[in-house]
């Protein structure tokens, strides 16, 4: 079984990635390798990495969960969602601290990453509210029509209106754990958190 949180970015994707976790899963958050990249570029979305890790969580899965089921049967997929206008206002401002070109070439893998999945999951390397909404609501339709006849196969969670533990075990038949749910802002964070 694996794990995949096909929430779009800026839903607490991070939140949930720390969450799985600090539930004793190792689940990676947006990997952004050169072998995920050429995966995505072909089309393989039995991903190199899921040998050694047990999910993956944002727009990396984000819009494949029909692949990944078939070719992960019995996996929990966990779609994370928000307030739209929230969710906006955060794309918004997320996006502008994160451009699509680099002119140096150091990050050219990221920046190839980030153009495809940018196109692939909305259509559009830059901030557009009335594209974003409209695929914000989409991709919430599409996954629950798609999942609609299993409920035990989909969990939607709210982590920015406080929902958690209380879901989130339950879902993963783990027992609830008391500490706080994980609040994750930035993936410099997440990183330094998993890696200790």
């Amino acid at each position: 079984m694996k794990i995949f949180g096909i929430g779009l970015s800026r839903t607490g994707t991070k939140s949930l990635t720390m969450a799985l976790n600090q539930l004793g899963l190792k689940v990676a958050h947006y990997p952004s390798d050169p072998t995920t990249l050429q995966e995505l570029m072909a089309a393989n979305y039995n991903f190199s990495i899921l040998k050694e890790w047990d999910g993956i969580t944002d727009i990396t899965v984000a819009t494949y969960y029909p692949q990944l089921d078939r070719l992960f049967p019995n996996s929990k997929f966990i779609l994370t969602v928000r307030d739209k206008d929230s969710w906006l206002k955060g794309i918004e401002k997320h996006w502008m601290g994160k451009p699509v070109f680099d002119s140096s070439g150091a990050k050219e893998t990221k920046m190839r990453l980030r153009r495809l999945l940018r196109l692939a999951v909305y259509g559009t390397y830059t901030f557009n509210a009335e594209r974003l909404a409209y695929i914000y609501d989409r991709h919430y339709q599409n996954v629950l029509e798609y999942f609609q006849d299993r409920p035990e196969s989909l969990l939607v969670l709210n982590v920015c209106a406080g929902e958690g533990w209380e879901k989130l075990c339950p879902f993963l038949n783990r027992p609830t754990l008391e500490e706080p749910f994980p609040a994750m802002y930035k993936k410099s964070i997440l990183t330094q958190r998993l890696s200790a």
